[in-house]
């Protein structure tokens, strides 16, 4: 786990293409930096996230959309919607709405 996201979720993965993420309350670093006062996970931190239910390094972002915020103490959906070789289509959402999506490559 690296420094930003020390103690900023836990995971519990719920199949092989999801995992269920809940983010720290709003007195985490992360969501005391951004933004004062109206606190929301950044979204280079969705992506670092999702690099680490993997265990994997990322290589590169092809595409990202970042349609609602992530709030402290919420509950997220990762699910894996397509693989091609090591580059994935993500999707996030959360109470059944998407939040974010993005293609990225790991090694």
């Amino acid at each position: 786990m690296r420094l930003l996201s020390k103690n900023l979720y836990t995971s519990t993965q719920l199949s092989d293409d999801a995992w269920k993420v809940v983010m720290a309350d709003e007195t985490h670093p992360v969501f005391k930096a951004h933004f004062e006062g109206n606190p929301l996970l950044p979204a280079f931190l969705q992506i670092d996230i999702f690099g680490e239910l993997l265990e994997k390094k990322l290589v590169s972002i092809e595409k990202s959309k970042f349609k609602l915020p992530i709030l402290p103490k919420e509950t997220i959906i990762y699910k894996i919607v397509k693989i091609v070789n090591n580059t994935y289509k993500v999707e996030i959402s959360k109470e059944h709405l998407s939040t974010s999506e993005f293609t990225v490559s790991y090694q």
